[in-house]
């Protein structure tokens, strides 16, 4: 994913290297946000069945990929997904304001997330954290990437050109 993010991404007319950022909708956005959402839930699974079976350097290992997952989607949403909707609202303040609260109540979650599991697995220890502790990490990061497909992922559909205008953005 991070290559996609990389080939939007430009270098500043100084050349200093620093990144700019493109504010072009690009169609295949979505599906790849998601892919890359599922495919953290299924890291975190597997940190799960791997802590059950108690593989517990497996299950710090699955639980490091899942949040280095986590951070390559919010990457990629903050180079890609949240400049092509500001460009977007760039008049519609109640519309600037909404976005940017889902996005605050986004990374509040993942947050939120990262420290409940942050100790679930970070070293071998014996029997499995209690399963309180684990519905709640679950329950957080499914709350977590439904938000984000239900309601920000829907906002960046609207930055779409209309169609036959697909080239100009």
């Amino acid at each position: 994913m991070l290559g996609k993010a990389d080939a939007h991404a430009g270098v500043d007319s100084a050349g200093a290297g620093a990144r700019t950022v493109s504010l072009r909708h690009d169609p295949r956005l979505i599906d790849e946000l998601k892919r890359a959402n599922r495919e953290a839930m299924m890291s975190y699974s597997v940190a799960l069945h791997a802590g059950r079976r108690g593989s517990f350097d497996a299950a710090a290992l699955a639980i490091s990929r899942c949040a280095r997952q986590l951070h390559d989607v919010q990457r990629t949403e903050a180079l890609r997904l949240y400049p092509t909707i500001a460009r977007r609202m760039a008049n519609d303040h109640e519309g600037a304001a909404a976005v940017a609260a889902l996005r605050r109540d986004a990374n509040a979650l993942v947050r939120h997330f990262m420290r409940l599991v942050e100790g679930l697995f970070s070293r071998a220890r014996p029997g499995m954290p209690s399963d309180e502790l684990i519905a709640e990490a679950r329950s957080v990061l499914q709350k977590y990437l439904a938000e984000k497909e239900s309601r920000l992922y829907r906002v960046y559909a609207l930055t779409a050109p209309p169609d036959g205008d697909a080239r100009r953005t």
